[in-house]
């Protein structure tokens, strides 16, 4: 029997006009599996709510390692998208650590 879904472990900027935050920007997004044409995902953000009032989470940990930003970070709700309202290329110089993607794995098991 095969797998539900392919597990990743990638970044890239969230194109959906739906996702972006006050600026009009895209946000950047942590994606955790595919399935499919579609993938899911988290956005990356520092605010405490975002479209339609949803809670954010805080993770503490900035994944961009570039960025001289310290403001805390938080992840939305987990989401399924189409893969052609995501960037094509990976954002490289994004990275969470081994505990970090333990603590999104299992506040995304909360939405299941």
């Amino acid at each position: 029997m095969s797998k539900k879904y392919l597990r990743k472990n990638e970044f890239r900027m969230d194109i959906n006009p739906n996702h972006f935050g006050k600026e009009k920007e895209p946000h950047p997004a942590y994606i955790s599996a595919k399935h499919k044409h579609m993938f899911k995902a988290n956005s990356i953000t520092h605010a405490q709510k975002i479209n339609d009032g949803f809670d954010t989470h805080d993770i503490g940990e900035n994944p961009d390692k570039l960025s001289k930003d310290k403001r805390r970070t938080r992840i939305s709700p987990p989401f399924w998208q189409k893969e052609e309202q995501f960037g094509r290329e990976k954002l490289n110089n994004f990275r969470f650590s081994k505990e970090t993607r333990k603590k999104i794995k299992k506040y995304n098991k909360r939405f299941k």
